[in-house]
C-alpha cells in the first residue's frame, strides 16, 4: 500500500503507541473520516458565504454614493477574511484542538454573523420603507419632532435618495446617518430604530372616533332631547371605560391615550385636547414672563409670517415633546375635558318639549316650516311682536320695520318701494303681514289681526 508517510505518521499520533498496522489504519480511517466531514462542512460554509455576499436588497447608492468606497472595502475585506479562514480550516493537519483551527472557525462565524446582520438590517429597512409608505398618511399629531422628521425623510428618500446615500456597512450591522433635529447633530441609526416613536392616529382605527362621539351624544344631546337629567357619574364611567380600552390595546403600543389627546377633535371644545389646553404644553425650559407664553406665540415671534399649518405642526411637536417629558397626569385632565364636552352638548341641546315643537309644522304660502322656529322662545313670533328683523327659515327673505314703523321685505312685491332694496308689505301693518303669509284662518297667526 503506497500510503503517504507523513499521513501515516500523523495517523499514528492518533493510534496506539505500538506500531500496530491495524492501529495505524484505524488512525488513517479516523483522519480520513474527519477530513471528509470537514470538506462537507467547508463546502457548506462556502456556499452560505457566497449567499451572504450576494445582497440583493442593497440600494445602488450604497456603492455609488458618499459611503461607496467604505462599503466596498468592508465587503471585500470581509470576503477575503472569510476565504482565508476557510482555507486555514480546510488544512488536514489543523485538528479541532489547534489554535489555528479554532481561530479560523471563530473568524468564519464572526464574518458570517456580521454579513447576516447587515443583510437582515437591509431587509428591515425595506420593511420600514414599506411601513412608512402605508402608514404615513395616518400619522398621529402626537408624534414628536424627531421621529416625525425621520418618517418624512424616509418617504422623501424615494425621490431624493438622501438616506440611501447616508448608509454604511458596519461589523454590527447597517448604520444610517440621519440629522437629529433635536440635537441638530448627525446620528447613526440602525434600521430597526428608525420608527421608534412613530405611531398612527389610533382614533381613526376600530371606530374609536365614532364610539367616543356616541358616548358624547348619548349622554348629552339625546338625554336632553328625551327629557332625561344629566348624569355625570354615568358619563365618567363610560369615558373611563373608553380610555381604558385606548390605554390597554396592545396594537396601539402605549400610544392610545396620546392619540386621543392629539387626534380627537370636537367642535364644541374648539379642537383637540392639546389645542384647547395649549397652556399645559408651554416650553418647560422657559422662565420669567416667557414661562406664560405658549410655544405658538414664541414661534410667531421668530416666524411672523408663519402659516396656520406651520403653527399647528409647531404646537403638536412642542406638545409631544413636553408630553414625553412626563410629570403631568394627562389622563385625569383628558377625562375632565371630555366630561365638559358632554355637559356642553347636553346644555346646548333642545329639551323634550322643544324637540316636540320642532316636529309640528306650520304652513306659510304653501311651504311647511318647523313650528318651533316660529312659536319657540325668541322665535319669529316673538320677533314680530317686538318689531324686530327676522328671516324666513332656510331662505334669504328678510323682514324688518322701516323708519316709519312699517313692515318691509327684501323681495319685489306689490306695493310701494321702500329704501335700500326693501319693498313695502302692503301698507306695512301686521294685518298686511298676515295676508302676505297666506295663512288663512290659522289661529297661530291671529295675533297679527288684533
Amino acid at each position: 500500500m503506497g500510503a503517504d508517510q507523513n499521513l501515516i505518521r500523523a495517523a499514528a499520533q492518533m493510534g496506539p503507541k505500538e506500531w500496530d498496522y491495524s492501529g495505524i489504519m484505524k488512525g488513517i480511517a479516523a483522519l480520513g473520516k474527519y477530513a471528509a466531514n470537514k470538506k462537507a462542512v467547508a463546502s457548506e460554509l462556502i456556499s452560505s458565504g457566497n449567499e451572504a455576499f450576494d445582497i440583493k436588497e442593497m440600494p445602488d447608492a450604497m456603492m455609488n454614493g458618499p459611503f461607496g468606497e467604505q462599503n466596498m472595502d468592508f465587503l471585500t475585506g470581509a470576503k477575503q477574511s472569510y476565504n482565508n479562514s476557510v482555507n486555514e480550516y480546510r488544512k488536514p493537519l489543523n485538528i479541532p484542538s489547534s489554535k489555528k483551527y479554532k481561530q479560523a472557525v471563530s473568524n468564519i462565524n464572526n464574518v458570517q454573523k456580521s454579513l447576516e446582520k447587515n443583510k437582515a438590517d437591509l431587509l428591515v429597512l425595506a420593511d420600514v420603507k414599506k411601513t412608512v409608505n402605508e402608514k404615513l398618511p395616518n400619522i398621529s399629531n402626537g408624534v414628536s419632532r424627531g421621529p416625525w422628521h425621520i418618517a418624512h425623510d424616509l418617504q422623501t428618500n424615494r425621490a431624493t435618495g438622501d438616506l440611501d446615500n447616508a448608509m454604511a456597512f458596519n461589523v454590527d450591522g447597517v448604520e444610517i446617518y440621519v440629522n437629529d433635529v433635536v440635537s441638530m447633530q448627525s446620528r447613526a441609526f440602525n434600521p430597526s430604530e428608525l420608527l421608534d416613536g412613530f405611531f398612527e392616529n389610533h382614533m381613526n382605527k376600530d371606530d374609536n372616533t365614532m364610539n367616543l362621539a356616541k358616548i358624547i351624544k348619548n349622554n348629552g344631546e339625546k338625554r336632553k332631547n328625551t327629557g332625561k337629567d344629566y348624569k355625570e357619574h354615568d358619563v365618567r364611567r363610560e369615558i373611563r371605560n373608553f380610555m381604558e380600552l385606548m390605554k390597554t390595546n396592545t396594537d396601539y403600543g402605549n400610544n392610545g391615550i396620546k392619540s386621543l389627546a392629539f387626534d380627537f377633535k370636537d367642535n364644541l371644545a374648539g379642537g383637540t385636547f392639546v389645542q384647547t389646553n395649549a397652556n399645559l404644553f408651554i416650553n418647560p425650559t422657559l422662565s420669567g414672563d416667557d414661562a406664560t407664553t405658549t410655544y405658538v406665540d414664541q414661534y410667531k415671534l421668530i416666524n411672523p409670517d408663519a402659516t396656520e399649518e406651520e403653527l399647528k405642526i409647531a404646537l403638536n411637536h412642542q406638545a409631544a415633546d413636553v408630553w414625553d417629558g412626563g410629570g403631568v397626569d394627562y389622563e385625569t385632565r383628558i377625562e375632565d375635558w371630555l366630561v365638559g364636552i358632554v355637559k356642553a352638548d347636553y346644555d346646548e341641546a333642545q329639551s323634550k318639549s322643544q324637540v316636540a315643537g320642532t316636529k309640528e309644522k306650520i304652513k306659510i304660502n304653501n311651504i311647511h316650516y318647523d313650528k318651533f322656529q316660529f312659536t319657540g322662545n325668541n322665535g319669529i313670533f316673538d320677533k314680530i311682536k317686538a318689531g324686530e328683523q327676522f328671516s324666513m327659515p332656510g331662505t334669504d327673505t328678510k323682514f324688518k320695520k322701516n323708519s316709519d314703523g312699517k313692515w318691509v321685505v327684501n323681495k319685489v312685491v306689490t306695493g310701494k318701494k321702500s329704501v335700500n332694496n326693501y319693498w313695502m308689505v302692503g301698507d306695512g301693518n301686521n294685518a298686511d303681514l298676515h295676508n302676505f303669509f297666506g295663512v288663512g284662518n290659522d289661529p297661530d297667526f291671529d295675533f297679527l289681526l288684533k
